[in-house]
């Protein structure tokens, strides 16, 4: 379904035909709240991105909220982008340092991160820790090799009419019910938040269970977002 045709389905739904009343800008951002949110508690959009260590540097920024990180290349949906940042960044599953996997380990179990000092019984050659908004390799590099960031993103953002959902078309329902949902809850219709809001959580969890599926999980382990 495009981006139209799930704003014209909320309003059939919910019975709010009036841009006056609901805006088509308030249900484009409905829908991008839905999808994020799917994207988030399932685990659906999996991407990578990549730099080079520096000599004797441990740390390096991924992020930041008001300046442009430009030092990765970032591969999202199929899409490479250079010299960006990891903003779209939900959470990370895995970091290679030159082609190997590296052990997570934190930031508490380094006693001395400048002289790579720890107690820990690291099963690979380097570990990772994260530090706010910094994505940190112990020991501290000593040559000029890959960082490779595994991580689940959010989804491009719908703004276009014919803009289509990355998410798999069996399941663009659940963003009409997220959407009637947030939209009956402005209205404040305490007859039809209920039903919205059952529908979208049904929805919600045959998408986490497709994905435990497809994946070959029995469950998926969320944690919270650490950086």
């Amino acid at each position: 379904m495009q981006l139209s045709d799930i704003r014209t389905e909320i309003r059939n739904i919910t019975g709010v035909s009036s841009t006056s009343t609901i805006s088509d800008a308030i249900l484009t951002d409905l829908i991008n709240k839905g999808h994020n949110m799917l994207a988030d508690e399932a685990n659906l959009f999996a991407g990578y991105a990549t730099r080079n260590a520096v000599d004797g540097t441990a740390e390096y920024q991924m992020m930041d909220d008001t300046t442009n990180i430009s030092a990765w290349s970032r591969v999202e949906y199929g899409t490479t982008t250079g010299s960006s940042d990891l903003i779209n960044m939900i959470r990370i599953y895995r970091v290679d340092y030159d082609g190997n996997r590296m052990d997570r380990i934190g930031v508490s179990q380094i006693e001395n991160i400048g002289s790579d000092v720890a107690d820990i019984n690291l099963t690979t050659s380097y570990g990772y820790y994260i530090r706010q908004n910094f994505i940190g390799i112990f020991p501290t590099p000593s040559a000029t090799k890959e960082i490779k960031i595994y991580y689940y993103h959010i989804p491009t953002a719908l703004s276009s009419d014919a803009d289509i959902p990355m998410i798999d078309v069996r399941f663009h329902e659940a963003l009409i019910y997220y959407g009637s949902w947030k939209v009956v809850e402005r209205l404040r219709d305490i007859n039809l938040i209920p039903y919205f809001k059952n529908e979208w959580n049904e929805w919600k969890e045959k998408i986490v269970l497709d994905r435990q599926s497809r994946a070959g999980e029995s469950s998926i382990t969320i944690s919270y977002k650490d950086f």
